[in-house]
Order: structure tokens, then sequence, then C-alpha cells
């Protein structure tokens, strides 16, 4: 174990060689902004490079600010990250900061290779209730968002002059010829549920099916898929170049796709575009999915690079860092005490909004297998093999046996029977 001593904070009395052992385990107090932080800490990103460039910015001043600290950076593939992650960890070499996906948090955390933010970052810092869901699993806190990634509505400025605000709206300007395009799989297409009912998860957890929403949703896609000028479809790179070129007016889709939108679309011929939450339906707001790129502690650093680790997060995740990505890269920062002004920041506003009525899933839920699941339930009502009666009731059976639910913890559709085995 590495000892550190704040020299400068103990009472020169307490220096005695006899009780110095003592001191260090009554905990001397350091401040993690101290320049006491010293020494080498490897963060591991998969950015691209537009923003990877923003990050070493940060990280820059950060060792500016903290002369004895070097801020080693390795940048891998984002389809490569976490399983090289996963081969170093458990070989004792991870990054002490890792920047990934808070969908992680739970098979890292199950896996012993991410540790709580406490006492190293305290979960006061979480200021806010989303920004807490994201990153709590087994009612503790693993990482610390920096930025905020739900999807929400793209659209052409050249043909839109009224964005719609409903679900009966977005149909209307279809029929005119503003097509609307989106991806139809339960990540991508889940923010649709919401809109008819109360979600698929209470504020106690339990499993709500038969209020959630989601059948509602599943046959208000099964008619829009006939209506005129609505594309559903999976391959979303066609998608975006069929925004890009003009050919559709509307495009579902997340903060990163930004980057993708040429500045001209020729010579002469700026391509603009606006951002607005996703159209409301009968019951309230769209709901998407809130992901959110997230800071994690590796589990078997040592006391001093946990420290100057949890002092680089925090530092990546204050206000002033949080406007240099926002201003630098258009995304949307975690920290809340950040106003995305729409004069401003046009594009991120429109993301910034979406974020309020996002919905964070439990880490608890295994995402591949849930996620799977749901796909199921939206390609077997899209091709025509199954109802949404039928396939809601199938997805909230295997969701069932995904997470060992008991009777008391779901609320199934009527028709739908719960077997407990």
């Amino acid at each position: 174990m590495e000892i550190v001593t704040n020299w400068r904070t103990c009472p020169k009395k307490q220096l005695l060689l006899g009780i110095l052992l003592l001191l260090v385990l009554a905990g001397c107090q350091i401040d993690q902004d101290d320049q006491s932080l010293g020494g080498s800490v490897i963060l591991w990103h998969s950015w691209p490079p537009e923003k990877a460039a923003v990050l070493e910015e940060a990280i820059a001043q950060f060792e500016e600010i903290n002369p004895e600290v070097d801020v080693i950076v390795v940048d891998l593939p984002s389809e490569q990250i976490l399983g090289d992650f996963k081969r170093a960890g458990y070989n004792g070499l991870g990054p002490g900061l890792l920047l990934g996906r808070n969908s992680w948090i739970g098979e890292l955390a199950d896996d012993g290779l991410i540790r709580p933010i406490e006492p190293y970052i305290s979960a006061e810092t979480l200021s806010s209730s989303s920004n807490r869901s994201l990153v709590t699993y087994r009612d503790q806190q693993y990482g610390l968002p920096i930025f905020l990634e739900p999807r929400a509505l793209y659209y052409n400025t050249e043909l839109v002059t009224n964005p719609p605000n409903t679900l009966s709206d977005l149909l209307t300007e279809a029929s005119t010829g503003n097509r609307v395009a989106l991806v139809p799989r339960f990540e991508e297409a889940y923010w649709g549920i919401q809109a008819f009912g109360d979600g698929l998860f209470d504020a106690e957890g339990r499993f709500t099916l038969a209020s959630s929403g989601f059948e509602e949703w599943l046959n208000w896609l099964s008619n829009a898929q006939n209506e005129p000028g609505v594309i559903l479809s999976i391959d979303d790179p066609s998608l975006l170049d069929l925004f890009i070129n003009g050919e559709i007016a509307y495009y579902v889709a997340d903060p990163n796709k930004q980057k993708q939108m040429p500045d001209f679309i020729d010579e002469d011929t700026p391509f603009e575009y606006g951002v607005r939450p996703l159209p409301g339906g009968p019951t309230g707001d769209s709901g998407p999915l809130l992901s959110a790129e997230t800071m994690m502690l590796y589990a078997y650093s040592t006391e001093n690079q946990n420290r100057t680790a949890a002092a680089l997060a925090m530092f990546l995740a204050n206000r002033q860092q949080g406007i240099r990505f926002l201003r630098d890269i258009d995304l949307v920062p975690a920290n809340p005490t950040i106003n995305v002004d729409p004069r401003i920041y046009p594009v991120p506003n429109g993301f910034a909004r979406q974020v309020r009525t996002a919905v964070v899933l439990p880490n608890e839920i295994p995402a591949q297998s849930f996620l799977a699941a749901g796909n199921r339930a939206y390609t077997s009502v899209l091709s025509g093999t199954a109802s949404p009666a039928d396939a809601v009731c199938s997805f909230g059976l295997e969701v069932i046996g995904i997470m060992n639910y008991t009777a008391e913890d779901v609320l199934l559709p009527q028709g739908c029977r719960f077997v407990d085995e």
C-alpha cells in the first residue's frame, strides 16, 4: 500500500516518528485538488479523433495544474475497448480511469474490475437523480457521467418549418412529403413506449408491463410502417445518408451523429439541421433510453492512483470542462449546472431538452439479454408474425425468466399468464 501524507495540513506535534503510522491510518485529510497529487495515471477511451483532440486539451490543462501528474492516454477502437479492459483487468493491468458506457457497469462490477467511486469521489457529486441512476448498481455508485446521449429528432431546416410535437403531427408531416425515418429496434425505438403509458418500470422498480404502453406503441409502429412517407429500417447508415441527401426530413438518432453531418451539401449550399425532443403521444412525452459516457475507476489501482484518477475524473466533469466539450464537440454535459443555451447551442439544446423525459434502465438488468428480447418483440410485430399483444406477452415472460422475477415483481397484461416455476 502506498502511503502519501500531506505535511502542510498535519499538526507539527504529530510528526513524531512513533505516531506516524497512526496518523496515516486516521486518514489525515488530503484535498484532491492539492498539488500533492503525483505519479502516473493511465486513461483508456475510444473517442473519435475530433473528440479525442478536445480531451487531450483538457488533460493538458489538468497536468499543468498538477505538474507532478503524468496522464497516459490510450485510444482503443470502440468495438475492442471493453474486451481489452476485461483482459487487462483480470491480469492486474487495467487503466486507472476507463471512459466507457454506463451500460457496462453491472457486468464490470460483478467481475470485480471497477470499484465504487466513494471514498475517492463523493456520491454528492452526482447532483441529479438521472446521473445517480445511470451509475448506480446494487445501491452503490460506480462511475461519474461526463456526457448524456439520448436519442432525439433531427430535422432538415430547409424542408421543415414547424417540427411536430405529437406522433399524430409526425404522421401528418410524413403524408405531406416530409418523410420520416427511424430504426425499429428496442434500444433505438424505445422512446414511444412512454408516449402511450407509464413505461416498463415504476418508481419501486416493478416490471409494470400491463400499463407500460409497449403494446400500444408496437401497434402504432405496425400501422405507421404502411403510411406514406414513413421509413422503418434497421439499416441506420442508409437512413443517415437519406437525411444528409435531403430525401427525408426527419431522422431519429443520438448526438454522436452530429459529427457525421456534412457542413455543406455542395460548394454553395450549407447543410442545416435542427434537433428537438421526439414527439409525444396520447398519454405523455416521449421517453428515449438515456445513456452516458462514464468515467470508471479500476478496482486494483493503488491508493495514489485511485486518488489521482478520481481527481482527473472530477476535473473532466466540472463546469469549465463541460462547457469546453459542449462548445467544441456539441455534446450535452452531464453536469447539471451547465445551461445549454438554445441561442448559442441550438442543436445540443434539443438533446438537453430530451434528457428531461429520457428513461434510465436499472443497471441490474442484463442489457444484452434484455435488448435481445425487446428486439424480438419489434421484429415479430413489424414482420406480421405476431400481434402486439402476443409479442408483448412473450417479451414479458422472457424478461421474467431473465430477471428471476416473482409474481409480486410484475404486472402483466390481461391474458398474459405468469408461470412461477
